[in-house]
């Protein structure tokens, strides 16, 4: 199994960002539901959906100086702005998800000499 990448539009066309290092402790599902409960006197509940947000949590503790830290942040300057980027899980195979950056900062904070980490939260895209 090959690291993660990420592709998203840049310029006139698309740049891949690819994992130097694998993310550590990705959840397999992380869900949220957007949900109205309300409980009757008589104890009878009644629940309206509106949605389930799906996300991605990915935790980069060891991002090198130079290009590595540099490509992401090429990419968190085009996230941050709310673009949509695909997710692939593994770079070597064709599936893939859309997502949004979540997050509305970031800070690629210092790990050890030549080396950063920082957590991303995606929002999947729902189209």
């Amino acid at each position: 199994m090959a690291n993660p990448a990420i592709v998203y539009p840049y310029g006139t066309g698309s740049t891949t960002l690819l994992f130097q290092r694998p993310p550590r402790r990705v959840p397999a599902y992380s869900a949220v539901a957007i949900r109205h409960d309300n409980v009757a006197s008589s104890g009878v509940r009644e629940s309206v959906l509106e949605r389930i947000d799906n996300f991605l949590d990915l935790d980069l503790e060891w991002v090198g100086a130079g290009g590595d830290v540099a490509g992401w942040a090429q990419f968190m300057s085009f996230a941050l702005q709310g673009g949509v980027f695909a997710y692939y899980p593994d770079s070597s195979q064709s599936l893939y998800t859309n997502y949004w950056l979540e997050d509305t900062n970031w800070t690629a904070a210092y790990k050890a000499a030549g080396q950063y980490s920082f957590h991303l939260k995606f929002r999947q895209v729902i189209t």
